[in-house]
């Protein structure tokens, strides 16, 4: 273990030191003197080499259960989840980065996007989505409540002074908010090398109830800016371009030109639960399944994507918000 991780000031708070536990007991699971282990020391020997009490080992290894990490077992101890473990040590550095980057315009939270070179690695500066519905700073201050649209601006320019390329951002169309901005966003693929991509909004969550005029279709970018000239698609976003322009124009239809047939996706919540269908009731349970109860559970929710959504005809029959999904 680092001893870093453990200074004589996080000995004296319980959560402090719990949390510091965690990240410790985590490092060591995914790279360290875990990394091949099928379980855990037992509580007094962690407590033990952690110079901690055993109630602090219990609130940190409470907290990695509930993460899917370990799973303790009566009479054998506590169990690593080595499938979750892999995974998360396969995406833990490009999703913590990109995660910490991330401009979400329409999410408390969202304004952080703070970028320095020496944390962009040659394998997570490929690419970056930036979800941005606004380019008024009234506006985006009334939507996130936290920050101001000049952070994201200069987040922005600190992603591409990192070495990211290929920005992509995705901004949500919403009748009588931000419809009146197409031209701006679209203008911006004219001098800059990326993708302007407009999303539909879908009659969800607490849009479920909302007038139908809030409801564009995607084409209204189209009819807006007639210039806009037709190129390769690349997956569910249909893409344009202007003439001389140095980036592109995509629209994701998922209302108006649903995508269901071609859908590749599932989806897996924080709590646990595999979603088949991002507008569907059903769900999986995944946790505490391993192995090949596992792999049949996942498997089962793929066979079972419903043919398609009813966007068009109600809302959607999922009773989560979006920010409860993910993805």
């Amino acid at each position: 273990m680092k001893e870093s991780a453990l200074t004589s000031s996080n000995r004296l708070g319980g959560a402090v030191i719990s949390d510091r536990i965690v990240a410790s007991l985590l490092e060591e699971l995914r790279t360290g003197r875990y990394a091949r282990a099928d379980r855990l020391p037992a509580e007094v020997d962690l407590a033990a080499e952690l110079g901690v009490s055993r109630t602090v080992i219990r609130d940190a290894l409470s907290e990695m259960e509930r993460a899917g990490y370990v799973e303790r077992v009566r009479g054998i101890g506590t169990v690593i989840n080595r499938d979750v473990v892999n995974l998360a040590r396969r995406m833990d550095q490009k999703f913590e980065f990109t995660q910490m980057i991330r401009a979400r315009g329409m999410q408390p939270n969202s304004d952080d996007l703070r970028v320095s070179r020496h944390t962009a690695d040659a394998d997570a500066a490929q690419a970056l989505n930036i979800s941005l519905d606004t380019l008024r700073p009234d506006r985006f201050a009334a939507m996130t409540r936290l920050g101001t649209l000049q952070d994201v601006l200069a987040g922005i320019k600190a992603a591409e002074a990192a070495g990211f390329r290929n920005l992509k951002f995705d901004t949500v169309l919403i009748g009588g908010f931000n419809d009146d901005e197409i031209e701006d966003f679209v203008n911006l693929s004219r001098e800059h090398p990326w993708e302007m991509r407009f999303i539909e909004l879908m009659p969800m969550g607490p849009c479920a109830g909302w007038d139908r005029s809030r409801f564009l279709p995607a084409e209204t970018v189209l009819d807006r800016m007639a210039e806009l000239e037709p190129i390769e698609a690349q997956g569910v976003a249909r893409r344009y371009q202007l003439p001389g322009a140095l980036g592109t124009v995509g629209l994701i239809s998922p209302v108006s030109h649903d995508f269901c047939a071609d859908c590749r996706r599932i989806r897996v919540t924080a709590d646990g639960k595999l979603k088949g269908c991002l507008h569907s009731r059903e769900e999986i349970p995944l946790r505490g399944l391993h192995g090949q109860a596992l792999e049949d559970a996942v498997r089962r929710g793929i066979l079972h994507k419903p043919e398609r959504h009813h966007l068009t005809e109600r809302s959607s029959d999922t009773p989560r918000n979006m920010n409860q999904i993910g993805g």
